[in-house]
């Protein structure tokens, strides 16, 4: 009975061991990029350079002129490197105990990473989101929360997705610069997958346009964009008033 105990108490502790190296473990996909001072500058220029791009492309099109737009792995992951030079107002979107973000793009869907260290903690958090542009908006489901290599149960984030419905998440609210009645769904499920609009203003110009796909790829993104009539302001504006 005793050898038997032992073996089981051995059995418990490497199993243990084992949680604890997988939730430790730094994944080798994970690798923010480093911007040196003199290179923050040629990302903010970059940054920049893509709106304009996006704009004159918009601006310029007539109602019906779909395109498509084309955003790298690298450059996403550049501008979230300097994002508190570009955006000042990011450097409040995480708390303090989590850092460099990155994403991850491949036909799997969207992997969004960062650093947590708490404490003796320290590992890689992330969550994979699958999303493709539908005719009544635009499909996300949550397929994946991970703490290193270790996936995280459904029923925990589920959880802790209640909590974020009650506290912070602004269900049934009209997202600013959207087009259409579409309320803001439930977090809570996303696991099963949500439903988000597809029709938006680009306010750089006031121009409204429509997602009609989102083609993801190895380190990039392929987006189709549909300009739309500039009339469709108005009845966007009527409809959300309902």
């Amino acid at each position: 009975m005793k050898r038997i105990l032992a073996v089981a108490a051995v059995v418990v502790l490497a199993a243990i061991v084992a949680l604890w190296m997988m939730f430790q473990r730094i994944p080798e996909w994970y690798a923010p990029p480093e911007i040196a001072p003199h290179e923050i500058q040629a990302v903010k220029n970059d940054f920049a350079q893509t709106e304009v791009d996006l704009s004159k492309r918009l601006n310029a099109a007539e109602a019906d002129d779909s395109f498509e737009f084309r955003l790298t792995q690298d450059q996403i992951n550049a501008w979230l490197a300097v994002r508190g030079e570009i955006w000042p107002l990011s450097r409040k979107w995480l708390p303090p105990y989590l850092e460099q973000p990155m994403v991850v793009l491949d036909r799997d869907g969207i992997r969004v990473a960062a650093l947590l260290t708490h404490q003796s903690l320290r590992a890689v958090v992330s969550l994979r989101v699958e999303v493709r542009a539908e005719p009544d908006g635009l499909f996300v489901r949550l397929a994946e929360v991970a703490a290193g290599n270790l996936p995280i149960p459904r029923s925990q984030v589920r959880k802790f997705l209640k909590r974020l419905d009650r506290k912070f998440w602004p269900m049934g609210a009209h997202l600013p610069g959207q087009i259409g009645p579409h309320r803001l769904p439930s977090l809570g499920n996303i696991l099963e997958g949500i439903r988000l609009p597809n029709t938006w203003i680009w306010m750089n110009g006031k121009q409204p346009f429509r997602i009609t796909s989102i083609d993801l790829e190895p380190g990039q993104v392929r987006i189709g964009i549909e300009p739309l009539p500039r009339s469709t302001l108005q009845e966007g504006a009527h409809q959300s008033r309902r």
